[in-house]
C-alpha cells in the first residue's frame, strides 16, 4: 500500500497521524510519503533571531529524521510559511506527487482548522486527489489508474472536530511520542506560541479519542466524503 500524507508544517503527520503509520508498519508492505507544502521558515518564535533560511534547514531536517524512523521519505513543496496559496502550480506540484507515490490512500488536514494554512492544504490535497487520476491534466508522471481514498485527520486540540473512524495506536503510542520529540525546534517553538508540549497534547487528544472507542489512545479520522474519493470499508489500519 502506498500512503500519502499531506500538512501544511512539518510536525502536522507527526501530531495527527503518526500512529496510525506506525500501525501500517505493523502490517507489512507499505510505502510512506510525507509531503509538506510549507518551507517552515516561520516556526522560531522561541528564537526570532534566527535567519529564515536556518529555520528551514533545520525543520526539514527535523522532518527528513522522522520521515526516515518510519521507513519513509519527506518532500517538502517549498511554499512560505502562513503564507501559504491554492495556485494552479501547487496543484499540479502535488497532483504530480501522488502520481510519482502511486498514493492508494492519502491523509490530510481538516477543511475547518486554527490556521488557514492548514486550511488551504487541506483545500490544495482534497483537489489534487482528484486531478491525480484525469488524464488530461499533465504533469512529469502518468495519471493514476483510479482516484486515492483520502481521509482528513484531526485538527489541532480536537476544537470543531468530531472523527467517525478510529484507529487504537496505544502499543504504538509511546513510539508516537518519540517520534514528536525529535521535532525538537517545534517543542520549543510550541510552548512559546501556544504554551502547548506537542507530547502531552498528543496524550490528552489520544486518551479522549481513545476513551471515545474505548480504548487507551486512539488517532480520529473522517472519511472525505466526495466522489470519487471513497471506497465500501476501511482502509485504515
Amino acid at each position: 500500500m502506498n500512503i500519502v500524507c499531506v500538512g501544511a508544517h512539518q510536525d502536522d503527520i507527526e501530531v495527527n497521524c503518526s500512529g496510525t503509520l506506525l500501525k501500517y508498519r505493523q502490517k507489512g508492505d507499505v510505502n510512506i510519503t510525507i509531503v509538506v507544502l510549507s518551507n517552515g521558515d516561520k516556526g522560531s518564535q522561541h528564537n526570532p533571531s534566527m535567519p529564515y533560511e536556518e529555520v528551514t534547514r533545520m525543520r526539514n531536517a527535523e522532518a527528513t529524521r522522522v520521515a526516515e524512523a518510519l521507513g519513509g521519505r519527506y518532500i517538502c513543496m517549498g511554499q512560505p510559511d502562513e503564507y501559504i496559496r491554492d495556485t494552479d502550480e501547487a496543484r499540479n506540484q502535488l497532483v504530480d506527487i501522488l502520481r510519482e507515490a502511486q498514493a492508494d490512500v492519502v491523509f490530510t488536514l481538516p477543511p475547518v482548522d486554527y490556521n488557514t494554512d492548514h486550511m488551504v492544504t487541506s483545500q490544495i490535497t482534497f483537489h489534487a486527489v482528484m486531478l491525480a487520476a484525469v488524464q488530461t491534466i499533465f504533469t512529469d508522471h502518468d495519471p493514476l489508474p483510479t482516484t486515492p481514498v483520502t481521509y482528513y485527520m484531526e485538527s489541532v486540540v480536537g476544537l470543531e472536530w468530531q472523527p467517525t473512524h478510529y484507529v487504537d495506536i496505544s502499543d504504538v503510542f509511546e513510539q508516537k511520542c518519540e517520534l514528536l520529540r525529535m521535532h525538537t525546534s517545534q517543542m520549543l517553538n510550541a510552548e512559546r506560541f501556544g504554551g502547548l508540549d506537542l507530547v502531552k497534547v498528543a496524550q490528552i487528544v489520544g486518551a479522549y479519542r481513545g476513551m471515545q472507542c474505548r480504548v487507551e489512545y486512539a488517532e480520529g479520522f473522517k472519511p472525505v466524503l466526495a466522489w470519487p474519493r471513497v471506497r465500501p470499508g476501511t482502509m485504515l489500519p
